[in-house]
């Protein structure tokens, strides 16, 4: 499956790719993410990032769960968002036209413009298009454009197919 779907918006697609990685190499496989994606912070992107954006990581997919339909906690992927909130300094401030913006009191912080996109996509309520796939041996996520916001699988021609012919199999 692709990094990105063919109907994502670019304004999502950096959280669509940091919620598609795995980074199961651990911090070499997130410092190289990060210097292709958010080449402004990479040099930061070290060890304390890496743990940062792992726990940013882990709770965001927890919530996705939800929006695909499975039971999902959302009380401690919750409480780790507003923690890193604080602990990454994101406040509101105004722009020039007076429109409420969230920022980070750090320019070089890798993970708080993650964490400000996941905010956003969830005051845009954007969120709930961002799902995991339901195919148990996948589970990769993806941004479901569909207009009805009913896709379960990252792609039909794969999981979708597999999941198909399983139940077809078991027959009646």
């Amino acid at each position: 499956m692709p990094e990105h779907g063919k109907g994502t918006p670019e304004r999502w697609r950096r959280l669509e790719s940091f919620l598609w990685h795995d980074f199961d190499g651990g911090s070499g496989d997130w410092t190289r993410w990060a210097s292709r994606t958010l080449p402004d912070h990479a040099t930061n992107a070290a060890e304390a990032g890496f743990n940062d954006a792992m726990r940013l990581h882990a709770a965001l997919r927890s919530l996705q769960a939800g929006n695909g339909g499975t039971a999902a906690d959302t009380e401690g992927p919750q409480a780790t968002l507003n923690r890193l909130v604080v602990e990454h300094d994101i406040r509101p401030r105004l722009d020039s036209h007076g429109v409420p913006r969230l920022v980070p009191a750090s320019t070089t912080d890798p993970v708080a413009p993650l964490l400000i996109l996941a905010l956003d996509a969830m005051q845009a309520d954007a969120w709930r298009r961002f799902k995991l796939c339901r195919e148990p041996s996948c589970r990769a996520s993806f941004f479901d454009s569909s207009k009805a916001t009913a896709k379960t699988w990252c792609a039909m021609r794969t999981c979708g197919s597999r999941n198909k012919m399983r139940r077809y199999r078991a027959g009646p």
